[in-house]
């Protein structure tokens, strides 16, 4: 009884360490994460028992927003934003086994994240605390999952903490040219987790160009022993509610059409099993 004790108490202080004012299934929790500035995520559970933790960066500037409506339910409004802000995505992910946790800018970054925010400390300890609560809830590390200009924000917050809590890395459409710059950019012959990259051969955003795939994977194989890549042919080049014009945020840049057979390959991938290497529709 005293351990037992002991145990709640020690959770009650972690929660209060963390600020967090939420903590239910399938809600917001909000992280204080730094003096004066908070973080809120969405997070989906299973049914049963988490198989996997998957935290998942919108892409594009990760502009989000999350809200409990009167019934309780979750109300999550995006423009764009990629795999990693999909619905079809997530509650595949929940499907899976898996809690899915989305990440909204912090209070001081709410206008969105350039590149260079993603890189930066405050972004890191952000993420770090969110990390350090989703393990402590869980009982194991999560998953990273970044989608085009979020791919930035797994990739720099693994190396500046030199893999520490982390179980893998997962980048969907990863940056890898442009005025944003790369993944590459980061330091090399850092990341050592498991490395998952997926790719669609006809995806028309400019800094995601399937030609240069094997440069992203050539780059994370100098330090990790487990890079996989996924490639992905069909689907549709248009998503409800998204300019056709606009290709880095919608069409088969975001595998539109088939989010749910891709996060089901990376799902398999997580869980060790047979993956396809490549999806068609």
């Amino acid at each position: 009884c005293s351990m037992k004790r002991f145990l709640a108490v020690a959770q009650v202080a972690l929660f209060i360490a963390f600020g967090i004012y939420s903590a239910k299934a399938d809600d917001i929790v909000t992280l204080d994460t730094r003096p004066g500035i908070r973080m809120s995520m969405m997070i989906l559970e299973p049914k049963g028992p988490p198989k996997a933790v998957i935290l998942m960066f919108p892409g594009h500037e990760g502009v989000v927003r999350m809200s409990k409506a009167a019934d309780g339910s979750i109300e999550f409004e995006n423009r764009g934003g990629g795999l990693t802000a999909n619905r079809r995505a997530r509650e595949t992910y929940r499907e899976n086994g898996f809690v899915a946790a989305v990440v909204a800018p912090p209070t001081d970054m709410s206008s969105g994240l350039d590149t260079d925010l993603r890189s930066s400390p405050e972004h890191t300890s952000d993420i770090r605390a969110a990390i350090a609560y989703l393990t402590q809830r869980y009982g194991m590390k999560p998953y990273l999952h970044g989608h085009c200009r979020s791919s930035y924000s797994p990739a720099a917050v693994i190396t500046h903490l030199n893999n520490a809590g982390i179980a893998g890395m997962i980048l969907t459409s990863p940056r890898s040219r442009g005025r944003w710059g790369k993944v590459m950019d980061y330091q090399a012959d850092v990341v050592k987790v498991p490395v998952l990259l997926v790719q669609h051969k006809d995806d028309r955003c400019p800094g995601t160009p399937y030609r240069l795939i094997n440069r992203v994977k050539e780059f994370y194989e100098r330090s990790s022993s487990k890079v996989d890549l996924i490639v992905v042919e069909g689907g549709t080049d248009r998503e409800e509610g998204i300019l056709k014009t606009d290709t880095c945020q919608n069409g088969y840049h975001a595998f539109a059409g088939l989010q749910r057979p891709v996060t089901n390959a990376i799902a398999n991938w997580v869980l060790g099993k047979n993956f396809p290497r490549e999806i068609h529709d």
